[in-house]
This record gives structure tokens, sequence and C-alpha cells, in this order.
């Protein structure tokens, strides 16, 4: 392929969190540019970047969320990154990274940058009074920052195009790019037993062996209260005495964000017996090939990978049918849609599931095949973010000759 940049700079949280989301797209921009430069801060995987062939620069930009004044440093030491190595392209990653990356690219003129909403956070999501006074004063600033003519603001949803578009923070016709792609040969069914074994029992053993298996329910969500955890925890208690199950939570406290669970509420919720907190996982796969049921009770989500994995893995799949997460679980098909915020209806939806093994193994069958052919893999991601690259070329090519 024809490489038409010198350099795209990538624009990262952190190392961990580009390797978890990125690399479909950092894998398109190395096959249209000479090199690719990731900035993000090292939490002990820089190592694993530098392998795969990406320049990489350690710059903790994201300890200090929408704080101009606490940012200036930060946005002083990027902007001279972006003078120093001229970039084709910057990338900015996430709503905040977007924030900064686009304050830092206002000392290069016009050079190209896409500003991706990959969900809305904190900033956007929350009604309490801090967010609200931060949307107030930010916005403004946002419209100055982003509305450019050398600016792509990118979604993953078309719910939060709407609400950058009401906000005057985002053209009407600015691109999708469903999710941030999933491994599907990694993540992939495995077989499991549909009935116990009988060894000799009579059937009356077998039918109370069946009704007493336990299902098992998967949940991975960074430990923050606008992901619906309370809910989800108030019904299982609802549930666990008439229905054999454990929840099984794969996820970390965030104690920076001003949304994050303490680890005291962690505590609690380990003291529950059908609910395991395990922490973070490393064997994602590992962990959704252990689990009957896949559920993410968020308010709100750009596409969450999580419930990718959980399709590419077969399962069935329940969450709240809010942004993002619509556009993922089609209700009735390889899953159901719940109330957000409402821990009876949650309770009412994961008891329907859960005694309904036929239409649990229907829609783990239909969730592999929307992410085989619904454009979520990591390929079909990877070929989304070349076309724009392509299209984003042409256009530098177009002004330059004008």
């Amino acid at each position: 392929m024809k490489l038409l940049f010198k350099n795209i700079i990538i624009l990262s949280k952190d190392d961990r969190s580009f390797l978890a989301h990125r690399l479909p797209m950092a894998r398109a921009a190395q096959s249209v540019s000479k090199s690719v430069t990731v900035i993000c801060q090292n939490t002990g995987k820089i190592r694993d970047l530098e392998r795969a062939n990406f320049e990489v620069i350690d710059l903790p930009a994201g300890k200090k969320s929408f704080n101009i004044f606490a940012n200036i440093s930060v946005t002083l030491r990027l902007a001279n990154i972006y003078k120093k190595a001229k970039p084709g392209i910057v990338y900015h990653s996430s709503v905040q990274m977007s924030f900064i990356g686009a304050m830092a690219s206002l000392f290069m003129g016009n050079v190209l940058q896409v500003n991706s909403i990959t969900g809305v956070g904190y900033l956007f999501s929350s009604g309490n009074l801090k967010a609200r006074i931060l949307r107030s004063v930010l916005t403004p600033v946002m419209r100055i920052l982003w509305v450019r003519n050398n600016a792509v603001m990118l979604f993953q949803n078309p719910d939060d195009r709407s609400l950058f578009c009401a906000k005057g923070l985002a053209k009407a016709d600015a691109p999708l790019i469903r999710g941030s792609g999933v491994d599907i040969v990694k993540y992939s069914p495995v077989l499991k037993s549909k009935k116990p074994k009988t060894d000799g029992k009579n059937q009356a053993d077998y039918a109370k062996e069946a009704s007493d298996k336990k299902i098992v329910i998967g949940c991975a969500s960074r430990l923050l209260k606008d992901k619906g955890l309370e809910e989800l925890i108030s019904a299982i208690r609802i549930l666990e005495g008439s229905l054999a199950l454990e929840l099984r939570i794969a996820g970390e406290v965030y104690q920076h964000n001003p949304s994050s669970f303490s680890s005291s509420d962690i505590q609690k919720w380990s003291a529950i017996k059908s609910v395991s907190m395990l922490g973070n996982v490393k064997d994602m796969a590992k962990f959704w090939q252990g689990c009957d049921i896949a559920i993410l009770p968020s308010h709100r989500e750009g596409l969450p990978k999580a419930l990718l994995e959980a399709a590419a893995c077969g399962l069935p799949l329940l969450g709240a049918n809010v942004a993002g997460t619509r556009e993922i679980i089609l209700h009735g098909s390889n899953g159901l849609l719940f109330t957000k915020g409402d821990d009876v209806d949650i309770a009412n939806k994961i008891n329907e599931m859960a005694s309904d093994q036929t239409f649990r193994e229907a829609a783990g069958k239909a969730s592999r095949r929307l992410v085989e052919t619904g454009g979520f893999s990591d390929a079909d991601v990877q070929a989304s973010f070349v076309d724009l690259f392509k299209s984003m070329a042409a256009r530098a090519d177009f002004a330059n000759n004008r």
C-alpha cells in the first residue's frame, strides 16, 4: 500500500488502554505512514508497543482530567513534540485526549487531527453539579478546538454524534467507525457440556441436577458509578434466593475518576455469596469462555469492547437500553435490553435468560454471527481506519493544490 504520510502521532491515555482498544486503528496508521508514534503514560507495557514497531514517548497526559490550568505543562510539552515531529495526522483517542491534544495542536497551525469520541465519559454523562459546571464552562472552549476545517470528529455510535451535534461540537456528517475491533480468533466460542452426566442417576436426580446448575454471569467494567454496578448488585441480591447463579466482575477501582467506587464498596460486594470480585483479569478470552451470560448495566457507552469480546465468544448478552450498548445487543436476537438503572428490570431479564437455555444458545450463536459479519472484527475496523486516513490525505492534497 502506498505510504500517504511520513508520520502519524497517536495520543492515548496509557499503554494498557492503547493495547486493549487502539491496535486496529494503529495498525491502519502503520499501513499508510512511514512511522507511527504513540504518546502515552508508561504503566509497564511500553516494551510491548516498541516490539510492535511503534515509536513511543512516555507522557502522562490524563491525570488532571479537564483542568485547563493543571494541564498547561502537559499541553506545552505535547505541543513541542508535535512541532518537532511535524506529523501528517494526530489522532486523539478519547474526549479527554481530544481536549488536551486539540489545545496542543493550536501551536501547529492546520495539522490534520482526528478527535475520537469513544464514549462521552464523565463530562457529558454525569448529572452531578461538578460535571454540569464543567460542561457549561468547557463546551464553548471545545467548540473552538474541535469545529475546525482541519479536524475530524469521529464517533462509535450515532447517539453520541447526535449529542455532540446538538451542542455544536461536531457536524452532522461526522464519520462513524463502530467500535475498537475484536480479535475473533482469540475470542471464540468453546464447547460446553449442555447436560449434566447421569452416571446411573434416576430421572428425578437428573432433573434436580439440571435445575441446580449454577448460571455464571460475567461483567467486565471499570468500577465506576456510571457503569450501573450498584443496580446490578441489587438485582443479584433480589435473585440469589431463587436462582442458582454467580456474578463474576472483572475490573478495578479508578481512584482518579470522580465517579469511582471505593475499596470499601468493593469489600462489601465481595462479602455477597453470589458475587465474585476478580479485579484485573489478564486473560479476558478465558474469562468470557467460562461464563454463560455477559452483562453490562452501564448508563452510556461508546461501543463496549467488553460486550464485543463476549459476543465473539458466543455468549448471549444483557445490557441497558442506552447509547452504545444497543449497537451490539439486538433485543430478542442475541440478547435482552433492560431499563437503565432499574434493578427490578435487570433481575427480571437475568431470570428470563437464565431460565431459557434454548434462547441462550440461539442468542449466543447470533452474537458470534454479529461480530463476524457486522463490521466489528479487528480486520473490519482496521479497514475502516485505512479508508478514513486515505480520505484525510486526499483532503490535504486538495487543500495544498488549490
